[in-house]
């Protein structure tokens, strides 16, 4: 059986700049596919999110 989720109010909303980056991943064989991958940095250069849908 699946726990109920209480959807909440949010306790902060912020609208921030962050630099998205297209980066080309994978060796182009079947294990290793050539995908895009997207990066969202900080202005200071820290990583905070990496989407790789392989």
């Amino acid at each position: 059986m699946k726990p109920q989720i209480q959807m909440r109010t949010p306790q902060l909303v912020k609208l921030v700049e962050v630099i998205h980056v297209e980066a080309t991943r994978g060796k182009g064989t079947e294990e290793d596919p050539a995908r895009i991958v997207h990066q969202y940095w900080s202005k200071e250069g820290v990583l905070l999110a990496e989407k790789d849908e392989y």
